[in-house]
């Protein structure tokens, strides 16, 4: 009789630890408490007053197990802690005017702790603001500007309500839009039409580094206006907060006052001017007549905090001798330069507006 062959049989070897001792007390632990990892390495960092790191372990408990009461708790406190630390933040970015910086963390802290008073206080005095228009421009580089510099880019740069704030936006070489988001911080009503055109020329940065930073910028100016010298204070004045939405599309098009045919303006630094709402209509009042340098069009949406600043479209060139640059108003026509605007998915919350349309035009007289 032939017995059956017997397979030899595999004895693993015995299991190596690394901290043993550590390790058999997390596993005892985790076999108490429902076996979730992330909520000891929450524990840990909030011991180590990690608090962002603490937060983020939580949440991945919570998830695991949603109906754990102990992890919900560890969750809500440890993000409104990390809220703390992010309103702490936010003062210090405030103080410095570093808006762009400032504006993020308080998001966050009013996320995290949406019971935290002062996050809320002081996001409804947040606007956010969407500058564009066109920029019709026949420019080569010279070959000397292209020797010294690292990166050239046409540009606009605009002042805003903020006081002494100027924001650039880089025009596209191809179809001459241009557009930037900013930021306005308790700004009040009077002051929301108060953008103006700063400079349009050559961005030119050098000094390129391996981290892709810049350690020299200039602005080459074509036409400068600088800051345009109000001459009155503004009159009080308040925005309606309510109206349905209603796409900026279905109003641009039909809105009345366009400039008419108009010659080149060489204007010089720091145009002095007033301005006067009427209605839906902002009359300014600049020296020869020509208001250039402010906006064509003000969408405002004071219940979502934004608004949408539309300059229009200016044709910039050279005199006729090639000495000076100057500017001038083209009309703006239903398919211009917003069909490419608005195709842009990221920006599309400033193309609606609620009930206010402010339209900029010439005061008669000048």
């Amino acid at each position: 009789m032939t017995l059956p062959a017997v397979r030899a049989l595999h004895v693993p070897p015995p299991l190596r630890f690394k901290g043993a001792a550590a390790t058999l007390a997390a596993l005892l632990a985790l076999g108490v408490s429902g076996c979730n990892l992330n909520y000891y390495e929450g524990r840990t960092r909030e011991a180590q007053k990690r608090w962002e790191e603490a937060a983020i372990q939580y949440h991945l408990a919570h998830i695991s197990s949603p109906d754990d009461p102990e992890y919900l708790e560890a969750y809500t406190r440890a993000n409104q802690q990390v809220a703390r630390e992010n309103l702490t933040r936010y003062r210090q970015y405030l103080a410095n005017k570093e808006f762009s910086k400032a504006y993020p963390r308080l998001v966050d802290a009013s996320r995290q702790d949406p019971a935290l008073t002062e996050a809320r206080q002081e996001i409804a005095k947040w606007t956010r603001v969407l500058i564009s228009g066109q920029v019709v421009l026949d420019f080569h580089t010279p070959q000397g500007v292209s020797a010294i510099a690292d990166e050239i880019r046409l540009a606009v740069r605009f002042n805003t309500p903020n006081p002494g704030e100027v924001v650039e936006a880089e025009i596209d070489v191809d179809n001459g839009v241009f557009f930037v988001e900013t930021l306005l911080y308790d700004r009040p009503d009077e002051l929301l039409p108060f953008f103006s055109v700063n400079a349009i020329g050559l961005s030119l940065v050098q000094g390129k580094t391996r981290v892709k930073q810049y350690t020299n910028r200039e602005f080459v100016r074509f036409v400068n206006f600088r800051t345009p010298v109000l001459d009155a204070a503004p009159a009080p004045v308040t925005f309606a907060t309510d109206g349905n939405l209603a796409p900026v599309l279905s109003r641009r098009p039909s809105a009345n006052g366009e400039p008419g045919s108009q010659e080149l303006w060489f204007p010089r630094v720091n145009p002095r001017y007033r301005m006067t709402v009427q209605g839906e209509r902002i009359l300014v009042s600049a020296e020869g007549g020509r208001s250039d340098f402010t906006p064509r069009f003000l969408y405002i949406n004071k219940k979502d905090r934004r608004l949408f600043v539309d300059f229009g479209r200016y044709d910039v060139r050279q005199d006729g001798q090639g000495v000076q640059w100057g500017l001038r108003r083209l009309p703006v026509f239903p398919n211009d330069y917003m069909e490419l605007l608005t195709r842009n998915v990221a920006l599309q919350p400033y193309f609606y507006y609620r009930g206010e349309v402010l339209t900029y035009l010439p005061a008669k007289g000048g």
